[in-house]
């Protein structure tokens, strides 16, 4: 099969349409709200297609031959992300009466999707569905009015954006903040949402030792060393605060207990309802509409820092559906702008390793664009060579697959195509990805049993992934373990074996192949499955030299008045190597830390 990319994965001819006529009562609206039921006179059509999160199905009420609304019937894609897209898509189509408008920037792959569902849905009502996408073309409006001499700027709406603007509005400034995509969220809105907090409230249940000091350790030894202790310790020390900041001012929600992720010494790690960083982004989303003097702007893409006597001062931005040129004026700019993941080039140019072969998990906007703005004006980088990869990921998409969590919830194993472990299932991040290029076609396997699934709910959390995966056979399910091992042409009878010294680990409580540091548990009897991953770009630990305040660095060392970077776009943090859930960990602490010091 041809090799995609996470954009045009599903689409095109891949994404199937199948429809009939319909009057269905019980949907949910495309705005959220209960869905229109058709009324005399009035026709309906149903329609459906395929999304990145599974099937999407929707119906189109017209009288007369005017689509009067779009119920979404069954729908699958990701809170804050595909439902933000819908909700701009279905407003335009109904309000402009036409099939003529583009994918939402950041939402591509559900944009596509409902647009063939609802011309699907057109077509079963008897509309010539070809006619309304050659009607006029339809864009979003400006907003009314956009600030643009306020005191502070925030460029990228990702979760360090959200927490700066938030922190410093709630303090009584007055910011805007811009976003390059039609869709907020960053990395985080696309992430599994964990964060690393020592001493939290599950650890306290039960009795799990832990330290700000042993979290510093963590991070530090973690990277080879090769981190600012500085700025480590501002990330362990502020963990614990940007937590119970996202319970009360967000209502953030956390499953209740800790994850253990490779490289630490201990589960700390809470992760969020959902195990999406949905939770996060959605609901600080809402808080920020709610809070005077914050305005978001969406598709707005900063191009240039502007510097007035030595102190930047604003930012050139261009909107990029109108081509409408902006300068917004500001007592202090927040760059929160993101790593350079999804930008190949600028890969190649810090690391070769890492060329066009190497998929990304990370979000289209991950660019490089607040490193390059500010580079532009003598901002010094640092650590760009390193450039980590996530393990255990989608080897057609490079999407990150959260249905590994059961390599992280300590319930599975990780083999090759001989059948034969490689490597052990927590280690760090970097270790496993370097193991896995090593083994056959470059990709591993992971192998687990229903009542593993059953016992860890992951498949319960991930219902869309598991779909997907099952139907693209990238997941496999046997009654046997030679049904399971087929269609990847895994050597069976030597999995077999290694499933049988794995279980004698297991009772013996210690592996004697690759130390495995969490709680052994046995693989029993089938249904089995198998999982096929690679790795792909998921983190890149350098970008901007900052000070513990956050305050952009020259080359000379000295800050740069007026500039501040936050999250994935500032380096020198995480060293060569980032353990998880120390992102957000570093976004939540750092973006609130900026959005206190810009309001004093």
């Amino acid at each position: 099969m041809a090799k995609l990319s996470r954009r045009s994965f599903l689409s095109g001819s891949m994404i199937a349409a199948a429809g009939g006529a319909s009057l269905l009562l019980g949907a949910c609206a495309s705005d959220g709200g209960a869905a229109k039921i058709p009324q005399s006179g009035q026709i309906a059509g149903s329609g459906s297609s395929t999304g990145k999160g599974g099937e999407l199905n929707v119906e189109c009420v017209l009288e007369d031959g005017k689509l009067l609304h779009i119920n979404v019937l069954k729908l699958q894609e990701s809170a804050g992300v595909g439902t933000e897209a819908i909700d701009v898509l279905s407003s335009l189509i109904v309000d402009n009466q036409t099939l003529n408008v583009d994918a939402v920037s950041g939402a591509t792959l559900s944009s596509r999707a409902f647009v063939l569902a609802t011309a699907d849905a057109l077509k079963q009502a008897g509309e010539d569905a070809d006619e309304w996408k050659a009607r006029a073309k339809a864009v979003p409006a400006l907003p009314d009015s956009i600030p643009t001499d306020v005191d502070v700027v925030v460029v990228g709406a990702g979760g360090a954006g959200y927490a700066a603007a938030l922190t410093a509005a709630r303090n009584g400034s007055s910011v805007v903040m811009i976003e390059k995509l039609g869709i907020t969220g960053g990395d985080t809105i696309l992430s599994g949402g964990a964060i690393s907090v020592p001493n939290n409230y599950f650890q306290r249940r039960d009795g799990i030792e832990d330290s700000v000091e042993k979290l510093a350790e963590d991070m530090l030894v973690g990277g080879d060393n090769i981190g600012d202790p500085e700025l480590v310790q501002v990330i362990a020390e502020g963990a614990y605060d940007a937590m119970e900041w996202l319970t009360f001012e967000a209502d953030v929600a956390w499953q209740p207990y800790q994850q253990f992720f490779g490289g630490h010494s201990v589960a700390r790690s809470l992760v969020p309802y959902g195990q999406e960083g949905s939770e996060i982004i959605v609901k600080l989303d809402k808080r920020c509409k709610e809070v005077d003097g914050l305005t978001i702007v969406r598709n707005m893409k900063a191009e240039e820092l502007v510097v007035e006597g030595g102190a930047v001062t604003g930012v050139k931005a261009t909107h990029t559906l109108s081509g409408d040129p902006y300068t917004f004026k500001a007592k202090h700019v927040i760059l929160a702008t993101g790593g350079f993941g999804s930008n190949v080039e600028m890969r190649v140019k810090y690391n070769p390793k890492m060329d066009e072969n190497i998929l990304s998990t990370d979000s289209v906007g991950a660019t490089g664009d607040g490193i390059s703005m500010a580079e532009a004006i003598g901002a010094n980088l640092i650590d760009m060579q390193y450039i980590q990869t996530y393990p255990t990921c989608d080897v057609e998409t490079g999407g990150l697959l959260y249905t590994g969590n059961m390599r992280l919830n300590q319930n599975a194993i990780c083999v090759n195509k001989e059948g034969k472990r490689y490597v052990e299932e927590l280690e760090r991040r970097d270790v496993i990805s370097e193991a896995t290029t090593q083994q056959t076609d470059g990709v591993g396997y992971m192998v687990f049993t229903q009542e593993q699934v059953d016992k860890t709910g992951v498949f319960n959390a991930n219902k869309s992934e598991v779909e997907n995966l099952l139907a693209r056979e990238k997941m496999v399910r046997g009654d046997t373990l030679e049904e399971a091992c087929k269609p990847f042409s895994i050597d069976a009878a030597e999995l077999q074996k290694t499933i049988d010294t794995w279980n004698g680990y297991c009772a013996a409580g210690k592996d004697d192949d690759f130390n495995y540091r969490g709680t052994l548990n046995p693989i029993n009897e089938g249904p089995y499955y198998v999982i096929v991953f690679k790795p792909s770009v998921h983190y890149t630990m350098g970008g901007l030299h900052i000070n513990p305040q956050a305050q952009v660095l020259d080359d000379a060392g000295e800050p740069i008045s007026g500039l501040m970077a936050i999250g994935e776009v500032a380096g020198h943090k995480m060293g060569d190597n980032r353990l998880g859930s120390c992102s957000i960990a570093d976004a939540f602490v750092f973006g609130r830390r900026a959005g206190e010091a810009v309001s004093k």
